[in-house]
């Protein structure tokens, strides 16, 4: 029997839990014209949301794009990646990649295309562009996307290019985001999502009135799903394999993971690894629950020696106390940490998209996976207090 359940991976049909309300937003806003940043927690189903609207956007006669500059540590990886996208989007609307190799010099002054053939899948071929050796990074830049824009106002067409991990542009080179602000406000029938896995540094590039895209494109923020719903996915999904669930059971379920998509799929998956009748019971969801912390104890554990010493105990207060403000001095005292080194761990945690700030002021630890666990390893005394220095 297969799991009916998928975690750690990208999500479709029925595998994928509602976003309803979110995938007509994005899609009527890029096809209407307006850029759209969205941004959300790890694991919170941007991709799968991604692949969605991209299925609606096309079925609006929209061409659509896609840059993942996750891999690019290079300005010419960049310019590659943003030149492939282009192509690719004219190439799928012509839905011949020989068609688009002899008109390309039409749209793109400097860039040129070639067919690449996969030495590795045969009869596997793609487009390969080759930058302007003479043309500076930003002439580059211009070229891929104003190529492109020229192809739709000549075609009387509209596109979106979704730029995932735009973040990373800051870490590759620090002009860059200067640069793609200028050039992309210049593409009248393009509209851009920006997406990215470093919640705070995104959307600090958005919201800072000091930065290139200072309002240049629409917030819309990926949040949980609600509980209710959540459950109803559960109990369909378990039902499809003949294993019944109560309404009251998923929809505890659902409150454990606090909406997260993801983590709902994979406990319910390490339930279904364990059942051994046709429905599942408290103790089910406990041994589950048992089994998703050592699974992810390797991950978890990675992240908290990576933390200095202040930060991971502000970490084991938010985990064992809950939300804090930033004068929690009855919990700090214990471990002799004034209040400028509260408000620093506090500082680099959110910037590390590891603790965020509701809008009470209060922070809090948004995993519940990792707050439980947390709870769990540090009633072990030291547990990380061992080979630390303060910072």
């Amino acid at each position: 029997m297969a799991n009916p359940f998928r975690f750690g991976q990208f999500v479709s049909g029925e595998l994928f839990c509602n976003r309803k309300s979110e995938i007509s937003q994005f899609t009527e806003n890029l096809a209407g014209g307006q850029s759209i940043v969205l941004y959300s927690p790890r694991r919170y189903g941007k991709t799968s949301l991604l692949y969605a609207a991209s299925n609606k956007l096309r079925s609006k006669k929209i061409l659509v794009g896609y840059v993942d500059f996750f891999a690019c540590n290079s300005t010419e990886k960049i310019l590659l990646a943003v030149s492939r996208a282009s192509a690719k989007a004219i190439v799928d609307e012509m839905k011949s990649i020989e068609k688009f190799i002899k008109s390309a010099a039409h749209f793109f002054n400097r860039i040129r295309f070639s067919i690449r053939f996969d030495p590795n899948d045969v009869g596997s071929i793609s487009v390969l562009p080759e930058l302007s050796s003479r043309a500076t990074s930003m002439d580059n830049l211009s070229d891929a996307l104003s190529g492109l824009n020229s192809y739709l106002n000549k075609n009387n067409k509209r596109a979106a290019i979704v730029l995932d991990e735009f973040q990373q542009i800051i870490k590759v080179d620090s002009n860059l985001e200067a640069e793609f602000r200028t050039i992309i406000q210049q593409q009248d029938r393009i509209a851009f999502a920006f997406l990215g896995s470093r919640m705070h540094l995104l959307k600090e590039m958005f919201i800072n009135q000091n930065r290139p895209f200072y309002r240049a494109a629409k917030i819309m923020e990926l949040g949980p799903i609600t509980t209710d719903e959540l459950a109803n996915f559960i109990k369909k999904r378990f039902a499809k394999i003949d294993i019944s669930i109560s309404g009251q059971l998923a929809l505890r379920i659902a409150e454990k993971v606090n909406g997260h998509p993801d983590y709902a799929q994979r406990l319910c998956s390490h339930i279904f690894n364990i059942i051994e009748s046709n429905t599942v019971d408290e103790e089910y969801v406990e041994k589950g629950v048992l089994n998703m912390l050592v699974s992810l104890t390797p991950s978890f554990r990675g992240i908290f020696e990576e933390l200095p010493l202040r930060e991971s105990q502000v970490m084991t207060i938010l985990a064992e106390h809950g939300p804090i403000g930033t004068f929690a001095t009855k919990l700090i005292q214990p471990y002799e940490m004034g209040t400028p080194a509260l408000h620093k761990a506090l500082s680099n945690l959110m910037s590390k998209d590891l603790v965020f700030k509701g809008k009470d002021k209060n922070h809090f630890i948004l995993d519940p996976f990792l707050t439980e666990w947390i709870r769990m390893v540090s009633k072990d005394e030291g547990q990380f207090s061992s080979s630390r220095t303060k910072k």
